[in-house]
């Protein structure tokens, strides 16, 4: 969902007057209002890109489909494929191709030992149309998911794939799945009671802020 900054703004003030106590209040009132203000919208797009990373799938809402064209690394349809990414690519939601019985929804990194697996001559420890893998790699084109693996043939597609960009200010608006936006308020409020030495209003901030997302 769209949220005007300004909106935003305001909504990070009201959790920082909430959750600070008087020494702390006097401390930040002495901080310029327009500083403030400026040190508060300069946290939104850390704290939504934190909040994205950080949260469970399930409060993260669909995301943006991706996936143009496959390239594969053999014969189409058969063993494992890539698809380059988006450059503004954040996290997977969710990849599926139409030979799988299920979607992956977490994608493994080049130094994990899953991912060395995905080599092995022994077809059973790769993925496979029944328990799929994907990783996220950079190749000489750019940053790829790659899919182990597909046995369908010729035809082969993606069935879904969906994935959350960088979170960034258009036009005075930001998107937030709705579901974490409370969230994604008291993580800036935290960031900014950081910025301004509110150590222990930080740490209080932060915890509510994990607590959303649980």
């Amino acid at each position: 969902m769209e949220y005007r900054v300004k909106d935003i703004v305001t909504e990070i003030r009201v959790a920082l007057d909430q959750n600070m106590d008087s020494v702390a209040l006097s401390e930040l009132a002495d901080v310029d209002t327009l500083s403030l203000e400026d040190i508060i919208q300069s946290k939104v797009v850390d704290a939504v890109r934190q909040v994205e990373l950080s949260a469970p799938l399930w409060l993260l809402g669909r995301g943006v489909p991706f996936g143009v064209s496959i390239a594969w690394d053999n014969q189409e349809g058969i063993g494992s494929g890539y698809v380059l990414l988006p450059k503004d690519f954040l996290r997977l939601l969710s990849f599926q191709m139409t030979d799988w019985s299920q979607p992956a929804f977490e994608a493994i990194e080049p130094g994990s030992p899953k991912y060395q697996l995905q080599s092995s001559r022994f077809p059973g420890l790769r993925g496979n149309p029944q328990s799929p893998v994907v990783a996220l790699v950079n190749r000489s084109i750019g940053r790829v998911l790659e899919f182990y693996s597909c046995n369908a043939g010729q035809g082969t597609a993606i069935k879904q794939a969906n994935y959350l960009p960088e979170p960034r200010i258009v036009e005075d608006k930001i998107y937030i799945p709705y579901k974490v936006k409370d969230a994604v308020i008291y993580y800036a409020a935290y960031l900014v009671a950081l910025a301004t030495q509110q150590a222990e209003q930080a740490k209080a901030l932060l915890a509510i802020s994990q607590s959303l997302i649980q």
